[in-house]
């Protein structure tokens, strides 16, 4: 797992896009609350001013789910406030077009067009949830749209709008629908256009060798260097190295995390098979992060097989760190592969251990060598009584299970020296060295007594 970023390090513009979505995610969340908002008021004090209170109160809901909309993307949480904007808003637009905007020989329903509108937010705003949710949202949507136009409902209930508001109100409803239609019509396409650009750099970043492996040392518990993390780092020449978090997301979203993902393999093999012509290099093992999506691949067990093959080192130095995410989805045939590329003798590592809910029975059912202690736990082991009996545990744990444990993010010496009083015995961090590239490393090694 890659270490904070530090001052020396430029922010890539991947990065930058990915916040300019979340801006635009953000800004869209407001203005959707903000209108909701002033719309319900506005209407709601036409109709008290007409004696119309039924319609005052729905008029009055949709105001107060504007201002909570705008409350939950002010507190930063833009999932939940999309969750609640959708499910009222569809739930309001149904109600109000059964008992309120109701069809008539003269007049017919306009309400429902919004759902139309819906239909293409929910697209847009839930394009990072399961595929089977966002199309199921945009199915009911239009379904309910269909319903409500080929179908006329009309229920004679005395609170019904009258029809001179609603002749004026077919105009403000189809000249706000066909507003909002076309907003969110160009911030999906400026999404698509900035998600293509990026899917390009990142294929020209790889065919022009611009990326490349830099190295952390992992020590024992005299200092002395065992093996390494494999970072990437994307080289631009005009904004310095760039980190995986400020590519690495839409690396997945772009599918461009497969290619990119077997070169880093291909790449961690060759210069293990580099450092073995060298004798106080020879027994170094490497760590490489493996995605989600990588594991998924049919050959995935192939391809590790045909690189340590072709490469010709031992498998045992080659170390596949994992997240608790590759086994969302078909654990079966994950657990499957796991156990196929442990019995090709390369070491499996559980990335991240205790940032997960599962992580016992995963190290108790599947074969790994390794797990690496979380740096959020080992961040505040010093000040925080709480972190240090965590990590004591996960280091009996360790023991017991016969794996071997490494303690991420040690930066000070009273965090080395208390792991090593509670019997860690491996560690990484900025305490033993920053991602370098391979000569810095080997000099590093050659500098450690």
């Amino acid at each position: 797992m890659d270490a904070p970023i530090d001052n020396a390090q430029a922010v890539g513009w991947p990065g930058m896009m990915d916040r300019r979505r979340r801006r635009r995610a953000f800004y869209l969340l407001l203005a959707t609350g903000l209108i909701m908002l002033l719309l319900g008021l506005g209407w709601a004090t036409f109709f008290a001013w007409r004696g119309a209170w039924p319609i005052v109160a729905v008029e009055l809901a949709i105001a107060l789910l504007g201002l909570v909309v705008i409350v939950m993307a002010r507190l930063h949480r833009p999932r939940a406030a999309s969750w609640v904007a959708f499910a009222g808003l569809s739930m309001l637009l149904c109600f109000f077009s059964t008992f309120l905007d109701v069809s008539t020989d003269a007049v017919p329903r306009t309400s429902h067009v919004f759902l139309l509108v819906l239909a293409l937010c929910a697209h847009h705003v839930f394009r990072d949830e399961r595929p089977w949710l966002r199309y199921g949202m945009v199915v009911v949507l239009l379904v309910l749209f269909a319903v409500f136009a080929g179908a006329p409902i009309r229920l004679p209930y005395s609170f019904a709008i009258a029809e001179d508001v609603r002749r004026v109100g077919i105009w403000v409803n189809l000249a706000t629908a066909m507003a909002s239609f076309l907003v969110v019509l160009r911030l999906a396409e400026t999404d698509v256009a900035e998600h293509r650009a990026l899917h390009r750099a990142l294929r020209d970043a790889l065919s022009q060798r611009r990326f490349m492996l830099l190295y952390q040392p992992q020590v024992d518990a005299r200092g002395r260097i065992i093996g390494a993390e494999a970072l990437l780092r994307w080289h631009d020449a005009r904004r310095g190295l760039i980190r995986p978090a400020d590519f690495m997301q839409a690396a997945e979203d772009t599918g461009f995390i497969l290619p990119l993902g077997q070169w880093v393999l291909n790449e961690a093999c060759r210069q293990l098979a580099a450092w073995q012509s060298q004798p106080a290099l020879r027994r170094l093992r490497l760590s490489v992060n493996v995605s989600a999506l990588q594991l998924r691949q049919p050959d995935f067990v192939q391809q590790v097989d045909d690189a340590v093959t072709r490469s010709g080192i031992d498998a045992g130095l080659l170390t596949l760190e994992l997240t608790e995410s590759v086994l969302v989805h078909d654990m079966d045939d994950a657990v499957a592969k796991m156990r196929a590329l442990h019995a090709m003798g390369v070491r499996l590592s559980l990335d991240d251990f205790g940032a997960g809910y599962s992580s016992l029975s995963y190290l108790r059912e599947l074969p790994f060598a390794e797990m690496k202690i979380d740096r959020a736990f080992t961040r505040g082991i010093v000040r925080d009584a709480q972190a240090a009996t965590i990590t004591r545990n996960l280091l009996q744990l360790g023991r017991d299970l016969g794996i071997d444990v490494i303690a991420e993010g040690i930066e000070h010496e009273d965090q080395f020296a208390l792991l090593g009083e509670q019997g860690c015995r491996l560690f990484q961090g900025y305490l033993f060295g920053r991602p370098m590239d391979v000569d810095a490393f080997k000099q590093r090694i050659a500098s450690t007594p």
